[in-house]
This record gives structure tokens, sequence and C-alpha cells, in this order.
């Protein structure tokens, strides 16, 4: 844990690890990041043109996009006529009723058939 010294203003320097500008490590530190900084403006350079390229790409996108979104306004059309079509069609209740009708009717004439085949 780091000492805590009371302000003195009659001090001219506080105890701490550097001296400041007169330290022999100050210039080492900033040639380093001053490297660190030139790495980084390289790196934003490169960064710089990959995101152009991908303005390139979205705008085509969007030209593509349109082109698809036009095929899809000729299906709407027909989509509505179609929901009418189904919605025209029978239920499973109206299928299973008509289902069981036949049977019963071909049933009943089969009845029919037999008791005037055998007179």
């Amino acid at each position: 844990m780091a000492k805590i010294v009371p302000f003195d203003p009659s001090r001219t320097r506080m105890s701490g690890g550097g001296d400041g500008p007169e330290d022999p490590m100050f210039e080492q530190r900033v040639a380093r990041v001053e490297s660190d900084i030139s790495e980084i403006k390289s790196l934003l350079k490169e960064l710089s043109a990959d995101v152009k390229g991908l303005g390139g790409r979205f705008t085509k996108m969007e030209i593509d996009i349109a082109k698809i979104d036009g095929r899809f306004t000729g299906l709407d059309g027909r989509m509505s006529g179609l929901d009418a079509r189904i919605a025209g069609l029978p239920s499973t209740w109206t299928m299973l009723g008509i289902v069981f009708t036949t049977w019963a009717l071909g049933s009943g004439i089969l009845i029919f058939a037999m008791n005037v085949l055998k007179r």
C-alpha cells in the first residue's frame, strides 16, 4: 500500500518512484509511447481503408435488396388471391362429413342391390 505523505509546501520533492523529467527512464518511456502511437496510426489507416471498402459493399447490397424487393411486390398480389382460394377449401369436419356420407350411401346402395337381386 502506498505511503500517504501530507502536503508540505516547504518541501521541493515528495517521496515517489520517479524523478520527473530528470529521470533517465523518462526518455525511454516517451520513445516507447511514441512508437506505440505510430503503430496505432498505421492500424487506423488500414482500418479506414477497410471501412471504405465495406461502404461500397453495403451500397451494392442495397441495390440487390431493391431488386429483390421489386420481385416480392409482384408476389404480394398473387398471395392475396391464394389466401382467398385457401379460405374456400373445405375444413377437416367438412371432409370427414363427405367421407362418412359417401360410405353410408355406398353401403345403402349395396344393401339395396343385395335385397333386389335376392328376389
